[in-house]
């Protein structure tokens, strides 16, 4: 299987994958566009195709051309993304598209105008003279390649430096990394068109400048895939994160909202909204904690984390290992007990950022649910809290 093949089936691939972002904002739309012109242009590398172009419409190299043009929408697709992102206020927009009408129009131009047997550069060397106008066609092509890639390398460049999330940043430094590659690209390629303009090139110094300048295309191209696919790969992340969340705080949300069902929201959600899902949990969950400390006294909390620091949790679980331990003795005491005059538990909680809530109300669910010594503790406080009552009531 051919590079061509390959490189155009993964573009394809990201294509198809986010077509849906055709129907979002705009800045998506250019991306998406971006990604069906370049796996077109790419598609129109591999020679097969390329032939099949030409004896449909019955003009040579038509299937060149075309890769040249559909070259130039992606590489204004991509500069309209990066503006978009970057520079939402925009910059100079007028001059961009004018600029882009400009060079599509001289690249048709300059093609029709070359001799048919010389439309394309490596065919100088079998025709009797130089086709100015077939280089004029590749150079306007390559010289707006160069300067749209130098323009998205800075901007992304800027974007990653300051991009507060680490996926983003990575998929701007990746996109910048991209640019500077086609940058490198349009260099090469220029070089080699002045060589050929001047005569001074052989048909292995053809070949090789074609092996470099395929090397720096696909690694653009897979540089600037990899960096525009990782934050919708961190969205995805994200939402599977929260899904296991969702799981492994079952336990703990369904026994605490069951003794206190006054904290249960009855606010209907989709099984989609899953972040929504989620942060209605964790408040749930943080109301009953609230509630059910009322019948305990602070003492069960102290006795919870020398529990916990003696049977030999890591120090940084002592206080989740804790809190489950006298929120289980809470559950059990609630339908005997009495509201408590005092001091409560604290709940390890308060205080805290969402994300480090989370990780919090993960490690409390955790031993809330599995850990024997949780249980075995909040059986005999529980037993304790029943017996002082009776004595009470007596």
């Amino acid at each position: 299987m051919s590079a061509q093949i390959v490189i155009s089936s993964m573009l394809w691939t990201v294509a198809l994958w986010r077509a849906p972002s055709l129907w979002n904002s705009h800045k998506q739309r250019f991306l998406e566009l971006a990604f069906l012109s370049l796996a077109a242009a790419m598609t129109l590398e591999i020679p097969e195709v390329a032939d099949w172009i030409d004896s449909v419409t019955g003009v040579r190299s038509t299937g060149y051309l075309l890769k040249h043009l559909f070259g130039v929408v992606s590489a204004a697709s991509v500069l309209e993304f990066v503006i978009a992102v970057v520079r939402p206020e925009g910059l100079l927009q007028r001059t961009r598209w004018l600029l882009e009408g400009t060079c599509l129009t001289l690249m048709i131009v300059a093609f029709v105008l070359a001799p048919s047997d010389g439309r394309v550069p490596d065919d100088i060397l079998t025709v009797p003279s130089l086709s100015g106008w077939a280089l004029l066609h590749v150079a306007v092509f390559t010289l707006y390649i160069g300067a749209a890639m130098t323009v998205t390398a800075i901007l992304f460049a800027h974007a990653a430096r300051h991009a507060s999330n680490r996926w983003v940043r990575a998929g701007h430094a990746l996109l910048s990394l991209g640019g500077v590659i086609g940058v490198l690209y349009a260099v090469q390629r220029l070089w080699h068109l002045a060589d050929v303009a001047g005569g001074a090139v052989t048909a292995e110094d053809i070949e090789n400048a074609a092996a470099v300048s395929q090397v720096l295309k696909d690694a653009a191209i897979t540089a600037i895939s990899a960096g525009s696919c990782l934050a919708p790969a961190s969205i995805a992340a994200s939402a599977l994160r929260e899904r296991r969340a969702l799981e492994a705080t079952k336990p703990l949300w369904q026994t605490l909202t069951a003794t206190v069902p006054s904290v249960h929201l009855t606010v209907a959600a989709g099984p989609g909204r899953t972040r929504f899902l989620l942060n209605r949990r964790l408040t749930e969950i943080s109301d009953a904690t609230l509630v059910l400390r009322e019948y305990l006294p602070v003492e069960v909390q102290e006795r919870a984390l020398l529990m916990a620091q003696r049977a030999g949790y890591p120090p940084m679980k002592h206080s989740a290992v804790a809190e489950a331990a006298w929120l289980k003795t809470a559950v059990l005491a609630k339908p005997v007990a009495t509201p408590h005059h005092g001091r409560h538990p604290d709940s390890g909680s308060d205080g805290m950022s969402p994300a480090t809530e989370l990780r919090w109300i993960l490690r409390v669910s955790a031993a809330f649910d599995r850990c024997p010594h949780v249980a075995a503790f909040a059986m005999a406080e529980a037993a304790m809290i029943r017996d002082e009552n009776r004595k009470h009531t007596v």
